[in-house]
């Protein structure tokens, strides 16, 4: 179990993703199953479709309206593509080995 969850500290890794309910149908899900893939601790917050202006957060962190987004530390990563080799790289299996 990891140090967040033991002590009850918010994850440090937040997902602003869309609000469809599976996992299976769109590029925020493919992304929040790389985080359970590799045990990453996180949070969730559900944006709405987008509507006018709907998603002022998501906007905040990066200039535009779409998601997901991750935000790992100081990190803020958008564009499920980005994302996913961002994980890959920081947590995957090879990460922190010296090539």
């Amino acid at each position: 179990m990891s140090e967040a969850k033991r002590s009850g500290a918010k994850p440090s890794i937040l997902l602003l993703r869309c609000p469809t309910p599976t996992n299976h149908l769109c590029p925020c899900g493919a992304v929040e199953r790389r985080l359970r893939r590799f045990d990453l601790d996180h949070r969730v917050e559900r944006v709405p479709y987008r509507r006018g202006d709907a998603r002022p957060e998501v906007v905040e962190l990066t200039g535009q309206k779409r998601v997901p987004v991750l935000v790992d530390g100081d990190e803020v990563i958008h564009d499920s593509k980005r994302i996913l080799e961002y994980l890959n790289w920081r947590y995957g299996d090879d990460a922190g080995e010296e090539e």
